[in-house]
């Protein structure tokens, strides 16, 4: 039998006591699994639950339910909780972001093919938000955004103004002018070609965590910008994906609940 860690992104009930899920492994990355009896089984416990790793047995035949799927599933035997995170679900800012991230792997991670530097990131940017406190969360997923799409191969330019070439240390004022079809931004002082810039500013601040976000490891960022500045670059990096990436075009529904919460 085969032997996996991972973490479940999505589970949907199926008949009455089975679940079908798609989990995100760290040798065979995002696959699609049946769970036969997985509703209150003693053989998965709570290892079924979002945001917790654990070891999953499975049967390496994979299996073909037509009415309920096209793809093909591999069923799980059994399941044995490893690493809890269960504080990313305990605050409605972790939730949203933890959520977003799950939703944001189900739509770009090819499936059954490993990924194991997104596995890493995954569960790294999970433990970050449990060890921080809820007004990082939005910050620790625009540093999760950053680091998929230089994953991905679409990562924004954001060192100098596309326009002039000034670095962000050298620009004048607090604000900047993104441009998502070009994945950059634009200082205040310089004109956009064809009204290419955005209808909205992004901070200081929050340019600069996103510079330090793409070098550093995601529990080691120092934040300075606030989650406010931080609401408004999720905003660009959304629009940012949907211009850049394939099957992105859709809003993600996770953020819209996360970007509708008070500021802290």
């Amino acid at each position: 039998m085969d032997r996996d860690i991972g973490f479940v992104l999505k589970s949907t009930a199926y008949q009455e006591r089975d679940l079908i899920i798609s989990l995100f492994t760290e040798k065979k990355g995002k696959i699609s699994a049946i769970a036969r009896n997985g509703v209150q089984s003693r053989r998965f416990g709570g290892s079924l639950d979002f945001f917790l790793a654990s070891e999953f047995e499975m049967d390496p035949k994979s299996i073909r339910l037509a009415d309920a799927t096209d793809e093909a599933l591999i069923q799980l035997l059994s399941a044995q909780p490893k690493h809890s995170i269960r504080g990313v679900a305990k605050s409605l800012e972790k939730l949203s972001a933890g959520s977003c991230m799950n939703e944001l792997l189900l739509r770009t991670l090819p499936p059954s093919r490993a990924a194991v530097e997104m596995f890493k990131l995954y569960s790294n940017a999970l433990t970050a938000m449990d060890e921080n406190e809820d007004s990082r969360a939005i910050m620790i997923l625009n540093a999760f955004i950053l680091k998929l799409a230089q994953w991905l191969g679409v990562q924004p330019a954001l060192t100098r103004c596309a326009s002039c070439s000034k670095m962000l240390t050298e620009i004048d004022g607090e604000f900047v002018r993104p441009i998502v079809s070009k994945g950059a931004w634009i200082c205040m002082s310089c004109k956009a070609e064809g009204g290419e810039a955005t209808r909205f500013t992004i901070s200081r601040p929050a340019i600069a965590d996103a510079l330090l976000a793409m070098s550093s490891p995601i529990r080691k960022i120092e934040w300075v910008g606030s989650s406010v500045e931080h609401r408004v670059f999720l905003e660009y990096l959304e629009q940012h994906l949907a211009f850049f990436v394939a099957g992105m075009d859709k809003e993600l529904s996770s953020t819209r609940f996360l970007k509708s919460l008070p500021p802290l």
